[in-house]
């Protein structure tokens, strides 16, 4: 096979993990294990701990029983998600980095998919793949497929190879010489600590924001969607919640506001946020038929689709009408 030739030849991928939540231990063990059963053979893997020696220490103990090679790196310096990708980075060697979640867990072929997707499209400098929702509790599963977003999941269905406007966060790589060039992530964007910790008018978005800049800086630059790039993305039944619900909603809108302000100029010569605009038609137009087939047979089912179309779509164009009030300033430059 063509594709896995250049994919040997292309060396060590490096998987960053960060994470600062001691609760989150059990995950990242899953993940680390995940990690640990790749088929591909030459992965490295990196870990940062924010503000956190004690959860760095559980994550080598763990390493070391499993007999997984890992890089524990702890940050002290300035909180933050994207401070903490930047310094498992900056500590990588593979000519790819790849970043997931800290409650993801990998297919055994994640890596190989990942360094075949740049051997099939030379010109891409990132790639990203679908988060499929792994729920705590399979009761959550009616939960509906256009607003996997508010869970960090892949809301898209494609099943070829293709270009896309952005990486998904949970889900990705760069090519490491790509991330140099454009100085990696912005610090001041994204979570800084839990869910509970951030402000309403925290702007996130700040993998839209890395890919854009990267296309708009490296000529001829793509990023990839790959649906052999498979991750699970775990969905907490403690944020399965109304009020969850609402904030996530709203600081995306918040955030799109954000990057469409800050990249006015377009993607495939249109507007910047195209994806979202052909999403939002979706909701509006063909969500409201598919619901009304399925109406029959679960109503109790389509009457929780409908709830959530209603308060995803609501306090999402809040958010982005807020913006106009209250914008965010200096955040990009961090």
């Amino acid at each position: 096979m063509p594709e896995a030739e250049a994919a040997a030849k292309a060396g060590v991928l490096s998987i960053v993990v960060t994470s600062f939540a001691l609760d989150r231990l059990d995950d990242i063990c899953e993940l680390l294990a995940s990690i640990k059963a790749q088929t591909y053979p030459h992965v490295e893997t990196i870990f940062v701990a924010d503000q956190s020696a004690d959860l760095a220490e559980r994550v080598r103990i763990y390493a070391e029983r499993v007999a997984l090679p890992i890089k524990v790196v702890i940050n002290q310096g300035d909180a933050g998600v994207n401070v903490c990708r930047n310094m498992g980075i900056r500590a990588a060697h593979g000519e790819i980095v790849g970043l997931v979640d800290d409650d993801a867990v990998l297919f055994s072929d994640w890596a190989e998919a990942m360094v075949e997707s740049y051997a099939l499209v030379p010109s891409a400098v990132a790639v990203t793949g679908p988060a499929i929702p792994l729920w705590e509790d399979k009761r959550m599963s009616w939960f509906p497929r256009e607003f996997y977003w508010m869970w960090g999941c892949t809301v898209w269905d494609w099943d070829e190879v293709r270009e896309i406007r952005n990486v998904g966060g949970m889900n990705c790589s760069y090519k490491r010489e790509a991330l140099q060039q454009v100085d990696f992530y912005r610090p001041g964007l994204g979570p800084k600590g839990g869910e509970e910790k951030i402000g309403w008018f925290h702007p996130s978005g700040e993998e839209v924001e890395l890919s854009l800049r990267l296309r708009s800086s490296l000529n001829g630059a793509q990023i990839i969607y790959d649906p052999k790039v498979k991750t699970f993305h775990k969905v907490q039944k403690s944020r399965f919640a109304l009020a969850f619900m609402v904030k996530r909603a709203f600081r995306f809108g918040y955030s799109k506001h954000f990057v469409e302000e800050m990249y006015n100029h377009g993607f495939f010569n249109g507007t910047v946020l195209n994806l979202e605009r052909d999403h939002l038609r979706h909701i509006l137009l063909k969500m409201p038929v598919s619901l009304l087939k399925e109406l029959p047979s679960s109503p109790l089912a389509v009457m929780r689709k409908s709830l959530v179309a209603l308060i995803g779509t609501f306090f999402t164009g809040l958010g982005y009408l807020v913006y106009l009030v209250r914008p965010v300033r200096g955040t990009n430059e961090d």
